[in-house]
């Protein structure tokens, strides 16, 4: 089965999405990380999973209940930090090449799969939208001593990393080539050192990065089931 696995905070309500997506779904829980499963036919979609952490303990369990398997896509969606001038709040973004200075990870950088990326690519430009493509890195955490959120800068990283998440992207990408499945990511920015969250206002945001969601879970959706 594949999987759209989003990210963010757990407490965000997919059922919307999921309705809206999947127009007739199933719906459980895992039993470790308590992330909910929206279920039809060859899909799934996730609640969202936050840090590298979660994220892991997920794929994993979906993996030992056998909801994914090996030749099995699943495409990762969710927000990024930005550190420069290149992403912009609201932008939509393909972090390729990923890497993580975390977990024994340091200086090893992962891509997206091919196919997955190219149809990313060619699902945004339909719908007039080109995609951002950067070098990503991960933190521990928003709050990451590693990371100067004042400065927009991370210590772990150089220049030509653009932006971070806090390592769910790395670690399911590093979980679906260990697994021999396909990975793809895409995300949209959420703060940017030009131009932050409180400059839109958290209600309005929201609003927007709702539909952000939704977007993107569309295009996923749509990807993921031409894939099989």
């Amino acid at each position: 089965m594949n999987a759209i696995i989003n990210l963010g905070n757990p407490s965000k309500d997919m059922t919307a999405v999921a309705e809206t997506v999947l127009k007739g779904h199933s719906c459980e829980a895992l039993k470790l990380t308590g992330t909910k499963l929206y279920r039809k036919e060859h899909l799934v979609i996730t609640s969202p999973a936050y840090g590298a952490g979660m994220t892991l303990d997920c794929l994993e369990e979906m993996r030992m209940r056998e909801l994914i398997r090996p030749n099995d896509a699943i495409i990762l969606v969710g927000s990024m930090g930005s550190l420069g001038a290149k992403i912009n709040l609201e932008d939509i973004v393909l972090p390729n090449p990923v890497g993580c200075a975390y977990y024994g990870f340091d200086g090893v950088w992962l891509e997206q799969e091919a196919q997955l990326l190219e149809a990313l690519r060619k699902s945004l430009g339909k719908r007039g939208t080109t995609a951002v493509e950067y070098k990503h890195g991960s933190s521990f955490a928003v709050f990451d001593p590693h990371t100067d959120i004042t400065t927009y800068k991370s210590s772990l990283y150089d220049d030509d990393v653009d932006g971070l998440d806090c390592g769910e992207v790395f670690i399911g990408i590093q979980f679906a080539g260990k697994n021999g499945m396909r990975a793809g990511a895409v995300l949209y920015c959420s703060d940017s050192p030009t131009f932050h969250i409180q400059d839109v206002g958290a209600d309005e945001f929201a609003k927007r990065a709702s539909a952000a969601d939704l977007s993107l879970n569309k295009i996923a959706a749509e990807i993921l089931t031409s894939d099989n």
